[in-house]
């Protein structure tokens, strides 16, 4: 997995200087950061961001780009896109920094380029190791996120949270059994059964956490999952059941 990064400065010499400082940073880091893009101008940039869609990408931006579109009118397109962005801005104009946060483009930092090389590597580095550092939280949350919808309502729940899903009497419908309640939407087993590895099916109608059961009895097959909860699996799972829990 990399970290796409781009770079948008309008002085070739700076850009130039930035991408070797950004490739350097790259050799000690095992390959996880990929530069994608280095370009003089927004136009670019706009264009990568129609033709790729990418996400959870790394941006460092020069503020004062000489163009119609700025570097922090460049970062609001780029979150428009892109949510999850982490833009860095490098620049000399420091009294527009302010801007930045009445724009809300929520920037990751601030890198001035009037200080001396080495605290110019230094800051690049610092910014980039905490931009990876966000970005693998976020992906981390996301792989443990279960999301689902009731109306227009979007839920996002920890999978470690769940105890079982099974039909609903309504069709078309689960049932979502929690640690912290119970929820009804618009879903089938199947899919969730495909979608999420951490659910296991223990007969036609159930799938199950196996990691929240409190209690197992092999010869009446009943799973518990606390007191006065407990579901039933056929008989052909047993053997399955015992090896996942092992």
């Amino acid at each position: 997995m990399t970290y796409p990064i781009v770079l948008c400065e309008d002085q070739i010499v700076q850009l130039n200087q930035l991408e070797i400082i950004v490739q350097n940073y790259i050799l000690f880091h095992n390959d996880l950061f990929e530069i994608q893009l280095k370009t003089q101008g927004p136009t670019e940039v706009i264009k990568y961001l129609k033709k790729f869609n990418p996400k959870q990408g790394i941006y460092l931006l020069d503020i004062d780009l000489e163009n119609e579109m700025n570097g922090i009118d460049l970062a609001e397109k780029i979150r428009e896109c892109d949510v999850q962005v982490k833009i860095i801005f490098v620049t000399t104009h420091d009294e527009m920094i302010p801007l930045t946060i009445q724009r809300r483009v929520e920037a990751l930092g601030f890198i001035l380029k009037d200080q001396t090389l080495d605290d110019y590597r230094a800051e690049i580095a610092e910014l980039l190791t905490l931009a990876r550092q966000r970005i693998d939280a976020t992906r981390d949350s996301q792989r443990r996120a279960f999301v689902f919808s009731i109306g227009s309502q979007t839920f996002s729940i920890d999978r470690q949270d769940i105890y079982f899903i099974e039909p609903s009497n309504l069709p078309h419908r689960v049932c979502l059994n929690t640690k912290n309640g119970r929820y009804e939407f618009y879903g089938n087993l199947n899919d969730l059964e495909e979608k999420y590895s951490c659910l296991f099916r223990i007969n036609r109608n159930c799938l199950v956490n196996l990691k929240n059961i409190t209690e197992i009895d092999f010869k009446s097959r009943e799973i518990s999952f606390g007191i006065e909860l407990s579901r039933q699996f056929s008989k052909g799972k047993a053997n399955k059941i015992k090896n996942l829990l092992k």
